[in-house]
């Protein structure tokens, strides 16, 4: 006959699982959209950095994230599918690389408020919902780099009238570009420069930061006048590995993303004055609309925006309008 097991023993089979994990340590393996130097990237290192201190501080040895690489890794509209498949358990990229499997997310573009704000309005609950519901990905947050996206060209313009231009754009201000009369040419960023150089298109849009990452300020002559949208660029995390971290260490990742946003927030506002000055020395000049046709370059960027999100996803759509603009509650 088996002799009675104690309470205590039970209590102990049960938690050696999470004991053993504990002493090992638990790695997250997580990838970026952007090689590994280019200047987004700095965003998720400043999380990174603020994991490895919190865990050092409070837990140490328990959790470590190993960034494993950027696009050369996993393709980069490749990497949400990634996180959902737990192929990495975490990503960083832009909203525009998943637009395909959920459309919702390229509502946050058109956000008018700072990532610490939209927190403060439930908006990311309900963002993080629609990834748990429809993906099975946690959304963290954004590490909000709250910069505005450029119109950059090779060529001068007057009005907002892009008629007769090639622009190169991503899913993300797609719409944008069209509804201003422009043709949208949607390549990746390793294609752009060859693009400029062979005049297969015009200009691009790109963030106000960055483009000398990528050497694209050798065939840009000038920057458009008024900035547009917001950099949205959100960290993902696969659902399941995410809840089966320990509460301490699922509060951790949250809390460390919480200060990213904010730390970032800063970082890219001081990199972009920065900027500008920089790409005018080399030659770069800056077009600034007259105010009427800044007024129409907006209008028609926000309502396209909105229109097609709203024309995707109706209920959804609606519901994210209410969350991330000041007409909502």
């Amino acid at each position: 006959m088996f002799k009675k097991i104690s309470p205590l023993v039970v209590l102990l089979l049960i938690l050696w699982p999470i004991f053993s994990v504990w002493g090992q340590g638990i790695t997250l393996k997580a990838v970026t959209a952007w090689p590994k130097n280019a200047t987004d990237n700095r965003a998720f290192f400043i999380f990174t950095e603020l994991v490895e201190e919190m865990v050092s501080k409070k837990y140490p040895g328990q959790l470590k994230i190993n960034y494993v690489g950027g696009p050369e890794t996993i393709k980069s509209t490749d990497q949400a599918q990634a996180v959902q498949r737990g192929i990495v358990d975490m990503a960083f990229l832009t909203t525009a690389y998943y637009l395909s499997i959920l459309p919702e997310v390229d509502a946050i573009k058109l956000s008018e408020f700072s990532a610490p704000e939209e927190r403060q309005r439930g908006a990311t609950k309900f963002i993080n919902e629609l990834h748990e519901n429809k993906l099975g990905i946690t959304y963290l947050g954004r590490l909000g780099l709250d910069i505005k996206f450029y119109l950059y060209l090779k060529k001068p313009i007057r009005t907002a009238d892009l008629k007769g231009l090639n622009i190169r754009v991503s899913p993300m201000y797609l719409q944008a570009i069209k509804g201003l009369g422009g043709n949208p040419v949607v390549i990746p960023p390793t294609d752009v420069f060859l693009a400029l150089e062979r005049g297969v298109v015009d200009g691009y849009c790109w963030p106000e930061v960055g483009i000398r990452d990528w050497g694209w300020e050798k065939h840009t002559k000038y920057i458009v006048e008024p900035g547009f949208y917001r950099v949205p660029n959100p960290l993902i995390m696969n659902r399941r590995v995410f809840s089966s971290l320990p509460k301490h260490l699922r509060d951790l990742l949250v809390e460390a993303t919480i200060e990213a946003e904010k730390r970032t927030h800063k970082l890219f506002q001081d990199l972009a004055k920065k900027e500008r000055p920089e790409l005018e020395k080399i030659g770069i000049q800056v077009i600034e609309l007259p105010p009427p046709e800044k007024e129409k370059f907006l209008k028609v960027a926000y309502e396209e925006g909105w229109k097609d999100i709203i024309q995707k996803v109706p209920k959804e759509g609606a519901e994210l309008k209410k969350y991330l603009t000041r007409e909502g509650k």
